[in-house]
């Protein structure tokens, strides 16, 4: 019964844009709005900009970005941007995973989920006078696509897909850490959830006797105790787990910070199998 009500609660979210839906990254086969009937545009209120974080997509033709909360995720064609760099006019090209921007009031958007500007105008700065953690997005994707390649048994047919960020380094935000999940979940064809595993017991996902979640698997990250964590070097533990016999881990993984929001690739620690 638990389950069926986070089923339904899932689905009032997604349609009230505050959680992730079933559907392809950009940069897949479907484009997300493609998935969506509604297309109706709205106006931002004058005065009220946006900081987004680029999550995915730098570079290329559709961007994916991310806020604060659970419902700021977007999606954005380069075509749609008007794009401004250190006060100068540039291109979207120059926008990089990782980057922070500024959606300068009165932008356009499409009611789909995620919801995409329909016209913008955005301005960042270079990726060196960026601050925080950078594209921290950008190497955790990286982990849960090496989780997702390690015993891929536990992966077999599975409906969703649990990204738990909660706990990693760098303090992602709600949008951050949802966005991941629907790209994530997206590109392996499952639906999108961000719950721990105590969640995922109390809402009737995973079966509290035999500790099984039989439709999903359950991804995690979370600071390694003990350990100092910086913008510039961060050490973490990950998870892919599906039963209480079923599950593997990466202990004390390393990553530094390289030049601008990009980080080097991560160091895995030792590896062990439940």
């Amino acid at each position: 019964m638990k389950k069926r009500i986070a089923l339904l609660c899932a689905a009032a979210l997604l349609l009230g844009a505050a959680a992730c839906g079933k559907t392809s990254a950009p940069g897949e086969t479907a484009a997300p709005e493609s998935e969506t009937a509604a297309t109706e545009e709205t106006t931002a209120p004058q005065g009220e900009g946006l900081l987004l974080r680029v999550i995915d997509g730098g570079g290329t033709g559709m961007l994916t970005l991310a806020g604060e909360t659970a419902g700021d995720v977007y999606t954005a064609s380069a075509d749609e941007l008007t794009v401004y760099l250190d006060g100068q006019p540039s291109s979207a090209d120059a926008l990089a995973n990782g980057m922070l921007l500024t959606v300068e009031p009165g932008y356009e958007l499409l009611e789909t989920w995620p919801a995409q500007f329909a016209g913008a105008a955005v301005s960042a700065e270079t990726p060196g006078k960026n601050e925080g953690y950078g594209d921290l997005c950008g190497l955790y994707l990286s982990v849960l696509e090496d989780l997702w390649n390690n015993d891929e048994a536990l992966n077999a047919e599975i409906a969703y897909i649990s990204v738990d960020l909660s706990a990693a380094p760098g303090g992602l935000s709600e949008g951050e850490r949802t966005a991941l999940a629907w790209l994530f979940a997206g590109r392996h064809n499952a639906q999108p959830l961000t719950m721990s595993f105590e969640e995922l017991k109390e809402n009737g996902y995973v079966n509290e006797t035999e500790l099984y979640w039989k439709d999903g698997v359950l991804l995690s990250l979370k600071a390694t105790d003990n350990e100092k964590q910086s913008e510039k070097k961060i050490t973490f533990d990950a998870e892919k787990w599906r039963s209480g016999t079923g599950a593997i881990f990466f202990n004390g993984c390393t990553a530094k910070r390289g030049k601008g929001p990009q980080w080097e690739p991560y160091q895995p620690g030792s590896f062990s199998i439940a």
